[in-house]
């Protein structure tokens, strides 16, 4: 994951949210702390966001779990010819 400081972000907002929002990476933006620690902050495409809030829906509801339990134990009379 790319790391940039809030004054490099700064300079270049625009363009590194373009960026973000065209490939889908990861990007911290640093923010230092009192106690020494990084206390920075995540950014990810809207795309990125939406596919990670539908997993945990389907994860929350069992769904997931079920797809995952289909898959591990299909068979070849589980499907039709058409």
């Amino acid at each position: 994951m790319e790391v940039i400081t809030p004054t490099n972000f700064r300079k270049d907002m625009f363009n590194v949210l373009k960026d973000i929002a065209a490939s889908n990476k990861e990007l911290e933006v640093t923010l230092n702390s009192q106690i020494g620690a990084n206390d920075g902050v995540v950014m990810i495409s809207k795309r990125e966001w939406q596919a990670i809030q539908e997993e945990l829906y389907l994860q929350r509801t069992g769904t997931l779990d079920y797809v995952f339990n289909l898959m591990e134990n299909e068979s070849e009379d589980d499907f039709e010819d058409a």
